[in-house]
């Protein structure tokens, strides 16, 4: 996996997703509480999306930021999803890029193929990007190219 240093815009990325945990709340067995993951994306037109986690009563079915991030940036067709970052923000601590779970993986590889993902490596502060299909090698998909089990 090739990583790659970031650009300016990206860090104003990173900032963007830290952001966008601070400002929504959520409910959670009626009480009123922070999302703890803020997801942003970039467009090839340079319009950045934010989102953040949903956590729900019943919790297999709560969800990530980064599809809720995709989904609206799905609803303009003609764009390119270029870079997309996921930040935990632990109470009282500072926000920490994180990699994207195996579900929001192959979410991102489905609608963001040739774009980027920000890392961070466990128990570092270094961020670099990578391909988002080198997060996902031999996806499920790519067997069926054509319609048919290649």
């Amino acid at each position: 996996m090739n990583k790659l240093p970031l650009t300016p815009e990206d860090y104003a990325l990173v900032k963007a997703a830290s952001e966008a945990i601070v400002k929504p709340v959520l409910q959670i067995f009626g009480e009123k509480a922070p999302a703890l993951v803020g997801a942003a994306l970039r467009l090839d037109n340079g319009r950045v999306i934010t989102s953040n986690n949903l956590t729900v009563d019943v919790g297999s079915i709560s969800m990530c930021a980064e599809p809720f991030a995709i989904a609206e940036a799905n609803r303009d067709p003609e764009r390119k999803i270029t870079t997309i970052v996921a930040v935990y923000h632990e109470f009282s601590k500072e926000p920490k890029v994180i990699s994207p779970c195996g579900r929001c993986r192959e979410v991102i590889t489905d609608f963001a193929s040739a774009g980027f993902v920000i890392l961070r490596d466990p128990g570092t502060t270094e961020l670099y990007k990578v391909r988002s299909v080198d997060l996902l090698p031999l996806k499920y998909g790519d067997y069926w190219a054509g319609g048919t089990l290649n």
